[in-house]
């Protein structure tokens, strides 16, 4: 089995849902309010576990009231390496969603900021095979990354979000050679590339040396391009229909179908699909992880 190491954020979710986002000095009354353990990778490392992956997670939590219900709600994702913040607050996200299902999200790091990747063993590193990095600090990032140069069979994962990736490939080019997995949408693929097309994007990607990219395209599936025998290979499948209430965590649903597939070698097709239908299942309830599964 694949050793799996998962770093970012684990956050606080408050989840409000109203009937439309309110104009600037306007109220608008919530129809629900829902208190929901989060974070982009937090929400992947449990996916992953729930499948039965062996994972681990690096990541920080402050010292608050939440802090019981924060290391309870990883399940049996292993917490050896997370780290608690004396005297702050963990992070928080505000987050409210609509009628259609979209969201607004406003986000606190809080003690995320302050995790310390140089107090993980160096044997651990050398011990994974697949390091998940979901939307890192840059503060953070560099170091992550330079555990491939310590171990070059390790494989990175890269979910940038749109908090990275509005900074322009430039900025983000050191750690994007490094990656062999990218996660992104159309959205922010036009961040890194905004005078291009999908497919001039995606090769200058592949020419980088990212092996695999994922281009999520919301109500239009999504894109897998992968390199196989020195070929570009490309694969597009459509969405699934639901009634879609909640788009938080579809992202990182999505994520863990295509590295669990990954991870056991299934074919390409077999990768997209379950990312894809992991995806449909995220949207489908209220919060990031009611719509994860224990079982495929």
């Amino acid at each position: 089995m694949v050793k799996v190491a998962v770093h970012g954020f684990i956050n606080v979710d408050l989840v409000g849902l109203v009937d439309q986002f309110s104009e600037i000095d306007q109220e608008m009354e919530c129809s629900d309010l829902q208190v929901t353990p989060g974070g982009s990778a937090a929400n992947v490392a449990v996916g992953l576990s729930r499948l039965g992956e062996e994972v681990y997670f690096l990541g920080a939590i402050g010292e608050d009231s939440y802090t019981t219900f924060l290391l309870e709600s990883f399940e049996k994702v292993k917490l050896d390496y997370i780290q608690t913040v004396q005297g702050k607050t963990s992070g928080t996200v505000m987050v409210l969603v609509n009628n259609a299902g979209l969201r607004t999200m406003y986000t606190y790091p809080g003690a995320n900021s302050d995790y310390n990747p140089d107090l993980v063993p160096e044997k651990f590193n050398e011990s994974i095979g697949l390091l998940h990095l979901s939307s890192p600090l840059l503060s953070l990032a560099p170091t992550f990354f330079q555990w491939k140069e310590r171990c070059p069979r390790l494989r990175i994962s890269f979910d940038p979000s749109t908090l990275l990736t509005k900074r322009g490939l430039t900025y983000l080019l050191p750690f994007l050679s490094k990656t062999d997995i990218l996660f992104v949408n159309r959205s922010e693929l036009n961040d890194l590339f905004p005078d291009h097309d999908i497919d001039y994007s995606i090769k200058a990607l592949h020419d980088l040396g990212i092996n695999q990219i994922f281009v999520k395209l919301g109500s239009k599936g999504a894109l897998s391009s992968f390199i196989t025998a020195g070929s570009q290979n490309q694969l597009v499948l459509p969405s699934l229909k639901v009634n879609s209430i909640d788009s938080t965590g579809a992202g990182d649903a999505f994520a863990v179908g295509a590295l669990f597939g990954i991870i056991r070698e299934w074919p390409q097709e077999a990768i997209l699909r379950t990312a894809i239908k992991l995806g449909a299942c995220a949207v489908s309830q209220t919060g990031a992880r009611k719509g994860l599964p224990y079982s495929l």
